[in-house]
């Protein structure tokens, strides 16, 4: 029972985290006033890395955000300061992470 537990959680953090040779993650990241991703925003139920970037495509980064919120933007708004507050579990998937309070967590897209 507890293998099949391993293998069922490795599962769903195969489907549910950012697994694209396309994008970087560049960490987490302190939140800044009127958003440091600007373009395009949503509340995602459920919500992981893997989400955020369906909910973003087309953009050159995105971010996850308090549990459930997910950021998308061409274009960093600066300052940039990391942070060590990305500790909220994604929304529907207790085993990811997605950013915290005032803290996102930004991945962007490599460009081919």
């Amino acid at each position: 029972m507890t293998m099949l537990v391993i293998l069922l959680s490795c599962f769903t953090l195969l489907l549910s985290s950012v697994h694209s040779a396309n994008y970087i993650q560049l960490g987490c990241m302190t939140e800044i006033p009127g958003r440091f991703l600007r373009a395009k925003a949503g509340v995602l139920k459920p919500n992981s890395p893997w989400h955020c970037q369906q909910f973003c495509k087309g953009y050159t980064y995105f971010g996850v955000e308090y549990g459930n919120q997910c950021f998308c933007g061409n274009q960093l708004i600066f300052p940039v300061t990391p942070s060590t507050k990305c500790t909220m579990a994604c929304e529907g998937n207790s085993l990811l992470v997605c950013g915290g309070p005032n803290a996102i967590d930004v991945y962007q897209k490599i460009l081919q």
